[in-house]
C-alpha cells in the first residue's frame, strides 16, 4: 500500500493529513471528503486513520467514505448512511497547516 494516505486522529472531532485538518462530528469521512475535493488522489485511494502508533481505522478507498454520513439506528445505534439520505447535517470546518 505505498499511496495509502495516513491520518492523525487528535481528538474525537479532529482529523489531518497531507495539511489538511478538519473539525466534524465525523472527522474521518470529512476529512475523506475534503481530500477529494482538493487533491489528486484517486476516489479508489486507501486510507489507514492512527491514534498515535495506533491504526483504529481503515478506509479502502477515499471516495466511498466520502459519500457517507454517520447516522443513529432506530436503536441508537451508530451506523454509515449515503449523503443524499441525511437532509443538513453539521458544517465541516477545515484549516490548512
Amino acid at each position: 500500500m505505498s499511496n495509502c494516505i495516513c491520518a492523525e486522529l487528535s481528538s474525537d472531532s479532529y482529523a489531518t493529513a497531507l495539511g489538511i485538518t478538519v473539525r466534524s462530528p465525523s472527522p474521518v469521512l470529512a476529512l475523506c471528503r475534503k481530500l477529494i475535493e482538493t487533491s489528486t488522489y484517486a476516489p479508489e485511494t486507501p486510507f489507514n486513520a492512527y491514534r498515535g502508533k495506533t491504526l483504529c481505522l481503515r478506509v479502502l478507498g477515499i471516495g466511498e467514505a466520502a459519500e457517507l454520513r454517520m447516522g443513529v439506528s432506530d436503536t441508537g445505534t451508530p451506523t454509515f448512511r449515503p449523503r443524499q439520505t441525511m437532509p443538513g447535517g453539521p458544517a465541516i470546518e477545515s484549516e490548512s497547516e
